[in-house]
């Protein structure tokens, strides 16, 4: 985040992490108690935002596990 000037280039990590704070910030400066149709689909972006990011490494990992499991198993010393 430091070194990374162009959105453009940023990974997906940060993206996720810049709308999960843009949604909290937005609460905070509001400075009004009344719940407004907006206020509802904060959350719902928020849970989106997540699911859409874990889902290809949830939907990835099953197939390329035992690749890990392998390379664990080889780097594993015997005493």
């Amino acid at each position: 985040m430091i070194f990374l000037q162009r959105r453009s280039l940023f990974p997906l990590q940060l993206i996720l992490r810049e709308i999960l704070i843009q949604n909290d910030l937005t609460k905070v400066f509001s400075g009004t108690d009344a719940i407004s149709q907006m206020d509802l689909y904060k959350p719902l972006v928020q849970y989106c935002t997540t699911i859409v990011a874990t889902a290809p490494i949830l939907c990835i990992y099953p197939f390329v596990q035992k690749c890990f499991v392998k390379g664990v198993m080889i780097g594993s010393l015997k005493g």
